[in-house]
């Protein structure tokens, strides 16, 4: 891989490299220095919402990216989950760092998951069997994620169709799962989504 130049950012040239010269290897490589860097980033720290936020969502940025490299030459249906997860993951990215009470309301929706998991369980329950502890009172509304702007909407439509047992990756197994440029394509997109949320968090400014 060709020195980034001084008026290139590292992750701008390591993108375009992988896409003019691609391969597993190179994805594998371009991915380890991507995590090396999410893994300086992921520190614990409890001083504020955000900072927990940060750190949670970072650490799931790196299980994705360690996925991702061990995916990539597998089929096109596993490289779509690690990439629509992490459009999820930018979106919640940029949510927390708009403002602290953003990050708490991110923070809640876990709270918001574990009451409707609750109301489920609590329709089957057999009516003979013990009683469920009662779950502290939950307020709050789920915040809807959407993707943005229209690459990001086909991406996420291309991955929703591989990930579920869509009548296209079902009838066209091969045109689909076991496509090779759509693999390449998530690849590196998954590389640019990574590099996009290190980004949101941390201004990173490469010596050359």
């Amino acid at each position: 891989m060709e020195a980034p130049r001084p008026d290139t950012p590292y992750q701008v040239t390591a993108i375009a490299d992988l896409a003019s010269d691609y391969s597993a290897e190179h994805f594998r490589y371009a991915i380890g220095i991507c995590r090396s860097v999410v893994g300086k980033m992921i520190v614990e720290d409890n001083r504020s919402d955000q900072q927990r936020a940060r750190f949670r969502i970072l650490r799931y940025v790196d299980l994705q990216l360690a996925r991702a490299g061990q995916w990539v030459e597998d089929e096109a249906d596993l490289m779509a989950i690690v990439m629509r997860t992490l459009i999820e993951l930018k979106f919640w990215a940029k949510f927390v760092s708009e403002s602290e009470e953003k990050a708490t309301q991110f923070l809640n929706e876990a709270n918001i998951d574990a009451k409707e998991l609750y109301e489920r369980l609590e329709k089957v329950r057999p009516a003979d069997s013990e009683p469920m502890p009662k779950l502290p009172i939950v307020t709050g509304t789920r915040v809807s994620v959407q993707p943005s702007g229209d690459q990001e909407q086909l991406t996420w439509k291309i991955c929703s169709k591989l990930i579920h047992p869509s009548s296209w990756g079902i009838n066209h197994f091969e045109e689909s799962v076991q496509n090779a440029d759509t693999r390449q394509f998530l690849a590196i997109q998954v590389l640019w989504y990574g590099w996009g949320i290190v980004s949101i968090f941390h201004d990173i400014v490469w010596e050359v």
